[in-house]
């Protein structure tokens, strides 16, 4: 039985490779099939993780953005195009505010508002700029944001639409800021207008000064040689410059005034910026003014962004941010890192070295008063009301203090030219009698 079953034996094998044979196939079929499966599960995951991460880095930016003090941070060049593409719009700017808070509160939407504002404006400039501000906004970026994108608005004005926005209470804020806006410029402006009547005593004295040696000096320094006499180190110094503007008067007064403009840049956007600022608070009346304006706008922004809702430590560094004092914005950015740690304003106060020197006693005391009541925005807006009526006393009194420093200078700057010129003729004549 045994020699009759086992040939069949490799039958049954062939058979189970032929069968096997015939599978492989379908096998093949479905591995690949399999592997395209994994493939594509493992690409809808890939693109699942990376809509996920998406979301979290929009999560997270959100975060940021109602929490984290306003920054720009965009490059340099690009800051400074467009600064340039937005020179000479200062009052568009107040406008739009105030226009903006009018129509809010006359119970517009945000889109509505911008876009009647759009239609009211007649410069290209505002009109492009508030175009894009209402581009961002309809595609979902909050108002502050896309005002922020347009590096035209401070970042005080940032900081209180921004609070506005997430609290339900931005046609409130934005009257606010449109009110504090004008009591800021108009505190501007009449600093300017003290700064006028200086400014142009000043030129006039330059120009006068440069025209004599130009034009009046040469003549007489023929006849101041002629004498042949001793001449005073005065006259020697007037006929040495005489003679230099009659040689290139024509590349010197050009580069004279050129000269002017480079020291003001200097002098305005380096870092003498802090020394020539500390000068000027040290002039008789200018220093004055220019104080009780700086601590003014301190009380009015930083009051109003407390007011407004804006946490303590940002409404501090949004302040910094919009000054122009170097001095002061060193000092708004140490008292805002003491009190991020928890130190209270008297202990800020007192730990900061140059406190007594940018902020008077009875200021300080306001403050700390206020911070122990709870009512610290209420002080610093009674700062504010008392440092603006001394600023402006100040300025009106300005013209005053300023007028006999500047009529001894000129009378200082005649009375040598007459005296270098008169004193040797004088001289000969008195020879010649003897």
């Amino acid at each position: 039985m045994l020699g009759i079953l086992a040939p069949k034996e490799p039958v049954k094998t062939e058979a189970l490779a032929v069968v096997r044979e015939e599978q492989k196939p379908e096998v093949s079929v479905a591995a690949t099939a399999s592997e395209k499966a994994v493939k594509l599960s493992s690409a809808d995951t890939k693109k699942e993780k990376a809509i996920a991460k998406e979301a979290a880095k929009a999560e997270k930016k959100k975060e940021l953005a109602g929490s984290a003090p306003i920054t720009r941070k965009k490059s340099g060049l690009k800051k400074v195009l467009d600064g340039i593409s937005n020179i000479g719009l200062g009052k568009e700017k107040a406008h739009f505010v105030e226009n903006l808070a009018i129509l809010l509160n006359s119970g517009l939407t945000v889109i509505d508002a911008l876009k009647t504002i759009e239609l009211e404006i007649r410069l290209k400039p505002m009109k492009k700029l508030v175009a894009r501000i209402i581009d961002e906004v309809e595609s979902g970026i909050p108002l502050w944001m896309a005002m922020d994108n347009q590096s035209f608005f401070s970042t005080y004005a940032l900081a209180l639409i921004r609070i506005g926005e997430e609290s339900g209470s931005l046609s409130k804020n934005m009257e606010y800021l449109a009110v504090q806006q004008e009591k800021d410029r108009s505190l501007r402006s009449k600093v300017k207008m003290a700064m006028i009547y200086p400014s142009i005593v000043i030129v006039i004295t330059a120009i006068v000064t440069l025209g004599l040696a130009w034009f009046v000096l040469p003549q007489l320094v023929g006849v101041l040689l002629s004498l042949n006499a001793e001449l005073p180190l005065s006259t020697r110094i007037i006929i040495w410059v005489a003679n230099f503007f009659k040689a290139n008067g024509i590349v010197a007064v050009p580069l004279t005034f050129a000269a002017m403009i480079f020291i003001y840049l200097i002098c305005r956007f380096t870092g003498l910026r802090g020394p020539t600022q500390q000068f000027i608070f040290r002039i008789p009346g200018i220093g004055t003014m220019a104080k009780s304006a700086t601590i003014a706008r301190f009380g009015v922004i930083l009051g109003s962004l407390l007011k407004a809702g804006v946490p303590l430590v940002e409404s501090i560094k949004s302040m910094a941010e919009v000054t122009d004092t170097v001095y002061y914005q060193r000092f708004y950015f140490k008292l805002a890192s003491e009190i991020e740690v928890g130190q209270s304003f008297a202990a800020a106060f007192a730990s900061i070295k140059d406190t007594k020197k940018l902020l008077p006693a009875s200021v300080q005391q306001l403050i700390i008063t206020g911070e122990k009541s709870g009512r610290i925005s209420d002080m610093l807006m009674r700062v504010a009301d008392i440092y603006e009526r001394k600023a402006e006393d100040a300025a009106q009194r300005l013209p005053v203090v300023l007028e006999p420093m500047l009529l001894i200078f000129i009378g200082g700057l005649v009375g040598t030219i007459a005296f270098s010129i008169i004193v040797p003729i004088y001289s000969i004549v008195g020879n010649v009698g003897r």
